[in-house]
């Protein structure tokens, strides 16, 4: 009895003995496997420094170098408030147009000269005035009202005639203009003006020319004719 007792103890103290040595060997491999595990959980988590290759980032304004090579500098954002923003047209100033002349021109033959006398004596007769600025005029008169039609001018500046001293004066031409928007009929004003320097050119044995200083032609005479026609319709 005692010996099958005793034989049951050891042999349960042999089996937990196997028992005890299986678990610590379980336990030991799986601690081996945990401490492996945590290594490489370590190993793949760790982060190395980098060395950046790219340049610092500098806050300067655009075009203003801190350095001798201004090429390699950055240039930081623009900002919204450092925009500037364009300047308001201002508005136009309208230019008036200016009012178109109408000239003609009575030039001696052969770049000879008009004696004074003879220009005296030739205004007079065909109703020309001297008055201001120092020219001559030709009056348009109606009901009391005075029109200056047009004005004749010496060729040369200023234009004037020494009208005290006119027996010692020679003239190299005269001029004869008027400003269409200074009178109240342009046609009739040229009609008028274009009769009296045909008048003057046979009186001094002249060229009758236009404003270019060339002969003038029955085409140029359409022309302005035309021109203050439609200047009338405006």
């Amino acid at each position: 009895m005692e010996e099958n007792s005793l034989r049951l103890i050891l042999l349960g103290v042999g089996v937990t003995i196997l028992f005890g040595i299986y678990f610590y060997d379980v336990l030991k491999k799986r601690l081996s496997r945990q401490e492996a595990k945590s290594d490489t959980f370590i190993s793949d988590e760790r982060i190395e420094p980098v060395m950046s290759t790219e340049a610092s980032f500098s806050a300067m304004y655009e075009g203003v170098a801190t350095s001798d090579d201004e090429s390699t500098q950055p240039k930081s954002m623009s900002r919204k408030d450092d925009v500037v923003e364009p300047m308001p047209k201002q508005d136009e100033v309208p230019v008036a147009e200016q009012a178109m002349v109408i000239q003609l021109t009575v030039l001696p033959k052969e770049g000879g000269a008009i004696s004074g006398t003879a220009i005296l004596d030739a205004f007079t007769a065909l109703d020309l005035e001297f008055g201001d600025m120092g020219i001559f005029h030709c009056y348009e008169r109606d009901d009391g009202v005075e029109v200056k039609r047009f004005h004749v001018a010496n060729i040369l500046e200023p234009g004037i005639f020494p009208v005290g001293g006119m027996a010692d004066f020679e003239s190299t031409g005269v001029v004869l203009f008027f400003q269409t928007n200074d009178s109240v009929n342009p046609e009739l004003a040229f009609e008028s003006m274009l009769q009296t320097a045909k008048e003057l050119s046979q009186r001094f044995d002249a060229i009758l020319a236009g404003g270019n200083m060339k002969e003038l032609t029955m085409g140029d005479i359409s022309d302005i004719q035309s021109t203050l026609a439609d200047l009338s319709r405006l």
